[in-house]
């Protein structure tokens, strides 16, 4: 809720130092490979991880979108019915009544949530991309080249979930870079989610700064210090590994 950039890649660089430590301490052969149920053990660990990577990078979204909601009372003229309308036409967004009531006793602290929780395609980053246009700002939250490795990230996920680690016939024909890899069974290399958290460290942080940029250039000029410092947090983009933002 504080900082949605800076709390996924916590998690993203942890989740790789999980499996840095078990590549590191993983019995092996006198001639320094790794025996037969090492490895096995590491293919496994390694494929789990994705979905809980990709997880987190949901809830990544979701925050973003809805600390926005929240702090657009803080922007020059931004016309809240307008913004409605555009996520009630492009996306039939319909808050359930359901849901609401699981906030009953004063646990709702962001209606932001509330709306994040009631659109549906936080798997598309085409989709949201359109989420954040509704806002009315003018860059959008992933480029092309983000939305293209995001889309093969979310397709592995898909299988790992749905489909027992194969990559099917149809779900590999939506992906082109999947393409060729249909009817086979997902395995990766043991550095593989160290690759995913540094390729996924430039996408947060652009992603993040390209909202920041518009939100900030359309703050109320009579803001307290304050609310300008809350909202810095908000857009703050942290980690351990601060190369890896710009690699």
């Amino acid at each position: 809720m504080e900082s949605p950039a800076s709390a996924f890649l916590k998690y993203a660089v942890e989740a790789k130092s999980a499996v840095d430590l078990c590549i590191r301490k993983f019995p092996k052969k006198g001639n320094n490979d790794y025996t037969k149920d090492s490895h096995d053990s590491l293919q496994y660990l390694v494929v789990s991880v994705l979905p809980a990577i990709m997880g987190h990078f949901e809830t990544y979204q979701r925050h973003l979108f809805a600390g926005i909601f929240d702090r657009t009372i803080y922007l020059k003229d931004f016309d809240t019915q307008k913004m409605v309308k555009r996520l009630e036409s492009d996306h039939s967004i319909s808050v359930s009544l359901a849901g609401l009531a699981s906030f009953r006793g004063g646990n709702l602290s962001s209606i932001g949530i509330v709306a994040a929780d009631n659109l549906f395609g936080w798997h598309d980053p085409e989709k949201v991309n359109q989420f954040f246009e509704s806002f009315g700002l003018r860059r959008q939250v992933f480029s092309n080249s983000a939305i293209r490795k995001l889309k093969v990230l979310w397709q592995l996920r898909h299988s790992i979930v749905h489909t027992g680690g194969t990559l099917t016939l149809p779900d590999s024909q939506k992906v082109r870079e999947l393409e060729e890899f249909g009817g086979k069974q997902i395995a990766f290399e043991h550095q593989f989610i160290y690759e995913v958290a540094r390729k996924l460290h430039p996408i947060v942080d652009s992603a993040t700064k390209n909202m920041k940029t518009e939100f900030m250039n359309r703050l109320k000029d009579d803001l307290p210090q304050a609310t300008k410092d809350e909202i810095n947090k908000f857009f703050a983009v942290e980690s351990s590994y601060r190369s890896w933002l710009s690699s």
